[in-house]
């Protein structure tokens, strides 16, 4: 079904779309979903029901996209995004993808062509996923309305050298997407995945892009998940990813929220098997009016796992940030280590950044650390790049690359590292760009990255500690 819907967020049951030949078990999946999603609310814990307006966005008539469907020939302008990579782009609703070289017994299919080919298994993934429609509102939402996404499955023991690269070009001004993303790692397996939403060009209206990641990590497995948007400035971004950490697994994860006018993301790792770790970065950068609602958590339910959160927000002119996380450690979670940072940056008296980080413990015999802090540049920082030669504006720029690097040159792969950088100085010269040129003086930042670097080589080092 491909009818547009003037009340797009609060659809009724014969408006939900549907894949071609969809299992009558998913057509009853949405169902449920719309209903849970029908009697929820946008923000059920009264502690932070002050900060709703963060995450709220007004219902602009979005029409629902058509469901994802086989392009041809990759148009001219987004070809030169394709890289060595296995590679995948989405145009609004239309899939270009690679004649995929996969290991033995490897999947990767839009959620389309894989309901076709591998109905059961996703069946089983949907019932046991991490995110069921119940735990968010905007899950559920997302649930009855899928129209894309992603299944990733790696067999037992298998390396996948290339990355699994993932474009979604938003190009269509006023329609909003919903996508689904089943990344499954078994035993011993290991992947990276980088997953990209990006808009052309500042479209004229406003448009919604709702994704839902779900990673499911085996034994002994390793998964590198990183998530880059940069939507146009009218458009509404609702992101929720869960891993579900298996014995002596590792899950990363990235993610960086630049462009768009509302951001509202969720990622959390639930520990389900010992030894498991995790490390999470996120990036935010904000100017204008955006307004940022982000949550990061670690559920640490078995013994001798260990996990780390660092949240970075920079904020100018009269944007807005929230920063939640929490460590919860059951009472089967002995020999835990775990850490929480979230630290933001404000260029504008006008500008606000709320970091509210947790700690939820029940047993003994654990390291847990949290820390937040929010403060204005520093004038005497600025001050002294000055007499080196720089304008304002560009000592506030190597200022801000400087406060987000010890965080980038922690990820370990280096395409993500450069993308990042990137966006984020094409962000500040207030520029959309699919495919951009580093402008930065390379000897300048690079001097000043590494002075850096030496002075925070622990950036949780001092922080109050539970033992």
């Amino acid at each position: 079904m491909t009818s547009t819907t003037q009340g797009l967020l609060k659809p009724a049951e014969n408006e939900l779309p549907s894949f071609a030949g969809e299992p009558s078990w998913l057509v009853e999946y949405r169902r449920k979903a719309l209903s849970v999603y029908l009697g929820s609310t946008p923000e059920p814990n009264p502690l932070y029901r002050k900060y709703a307006g963060l995450s709220k966005f007004q219902d602009s008539g979005f029409g629902l996209s058509p469901v994802t469907a086989k392009g041809s020939d990759m148009p001219a302008e987004f070809s030169g995004m394709k890289d060595d990579s296995t590679f995948s782009l989405q145009a609004g609703h239309e899939l270009y993808a690679d004649e995929h070289v996969l290991p033995e017994g490897m999947v990767l299919e839009d959620m389309s062509a894989a309901l076709q080919t591998n109905g059961e298994r996703l069946k089983a993934y949907f019932s046991s996923k991490g995110q069921q429609p119940s735990d968010d509102m905007f899950v559920a939402l997302n649930n009855a309305l899928i129209t894309g996404g992603t299944f990733v499955y790696v067999p037992a023991n298998t390396v996948v050298e290339k990355p699994v690269h993932l474009v979604f070009i938003d190009d269509k001004p006023g329609v909003a997407h919903f996508h689904q993303n089943i990344v499954c790692v078994e035993e011993g397996a290991s992947v990276q995945v980088l997953s990209e939403v990006l808009s052309s060009r500042e479209l004229e209206a406003p448009t919604l892009f709702s994704e839902v990641t779900d990673i499911f990590a085996g034994a002994g497995s390793h998964v590198h998940f990183s998530s880059l948007e940069n939507l146009s400035s009218k458009s509404v971004f609702l992101s929720n990813k869960r891993a579900i950490a298996g014995r002596d697994s590792t899950v990363n994860w990235v993610s960086s929220y630049i462009g768009s006018d509302v951001t509202r993301a969720r990622s959390d790792t639930l520990f389900n098997g010992a030894g498991a770790s995790t490390e999470d970065y996120e990036i935010l950068f904000g100017n204008g009016t955006q307004r940022f609602d982000v949550v990061t958590d670690l559920h640490h339910n078995v013994p001798n796992t260990s996990g780390r959160i660092t949240v970075r927000s920079v904020l100018k002119e009269k944007s807005r940030s929230l920063l939640r996380g929490m460590i919860r450690i059951g009472e089967g979670g002995a020999n835990t280590s775990s850490y929480l940072a979230e630290h933001g940056m404000l260029l504008s008296k006008d500008a606000k950044c709320d970091a509210i980080p947790g700690l939820e413990i029940l047993t003994n015999g654990v390291k847990a650390t949290h820390s937040a802090s929010v403060s204005q540049m520093d004038e005497d920082h600025l001050y002294y790049l000055q007499t080196r030669g720089l304008s304002r504006d560009e000592a506030e720029k190597i200022m801000v690359m400087g406060f987000f690097d010890p965080v980038i040159s922690r990820i370990p792969t280096e395409v993500v590292r450069d993308k990042l950088r990137f966006q984020i100085e094409d962000k500040w010269n207030n520029v959309i760009a699919l495919k951009s040129d580093r402008h930065l003086d390379e000897l300048e930042f690079e001097k000043y990255v590494k002075d850096q670097i030496r002075t925070t080589e622990n950036i949780f080092e001092g922080h109050y500690k539970y033992r």
